[in-house]
């Protein structure tokens, strides 16, 4: 596991998005680029459904935060989500993310993100209580009025083939570098059978 110099690791708690559903999102973005300037748009390979954001961790405490997500992990059963619907953050009148959002199992997501925040602020992890199930498509430099390109945006309500079997939650290592992020496993937890 690469660390940082001072034995620290960037990570998070994410549903992986399985490639062929990935690659259902690529002409979603590149639609939305030529009707969005002035944005970074998230990598093919690089979308999850993050659960919960632990920045910069201790590489010791790596272990306990496994163990406690195996935890949340091992209470599931598998479960579907279909993703459709494009929205922003804070609002489409002011966007500084575009996202897609989970249509159908979102309150599936919504729990289990509930559950491992729980189980996380045992070890000292602040509680984040504004989980909203989405997939990051593109995060803005400078805030654009989306309003406008509503109807553009419905036709995404619906995905084809936008379905994920989900069957664990990953506790996942962020590395930054000038060409994007790169997503690495530190423990893949399976839910019961």
């Amino acid at each position: 596991m690469a660390t940082t110099k001072d034995n620290r690791v960037r990570c998070f708690v994410a549903i992986e998005i399985p490639e062929p559903i990935q690659a259902l999102l690529k002409p979603v973005q590149t639609h939305l680029q030529s009707e969005v300037q002035k944005a970074s748009w998230t990598k093919p390979g690089n979308f999850h459904l993050t659960l919960k954001f632990l920045g910069d961790v201790d590489t010791q405490a790596v272990d306990a935060i496994s163990e406690a997500v195996q935890k949340v992990a091992h209470t599931q059963t598998q479960f579907s989500i279909q993703l459709g619907g494009i929205g922003a953050f804070p609002t489409l009148a002011r966007p500084r993310v575009i996202w897609i959002g989970v249509k159908h199992g979102a309150a599936i997501v919504s729990r289990i993100a509930k559950a491992v925040n729980v189980k996380l602020k045992r070890l000292g992890f602040p509680t984040d209580n504004r989980f909203h199930a989405h997939l990051t498509l593109g995060r803005l430099r400078t805030p654009v009025n989306l309003k406008p390109l509503q109807n553009v945006l419905h036709k995404y309500d619906t995905i084809d083939g936008a379905i994920v079997n989900v069957n664990e939650i990953i506790l996942m290592q962020s590395q930054l570098h000038p060409n994007g992020a790169i997503y690495t496993p530190l423990n893949v937890c399976q839910f019961s059978a």
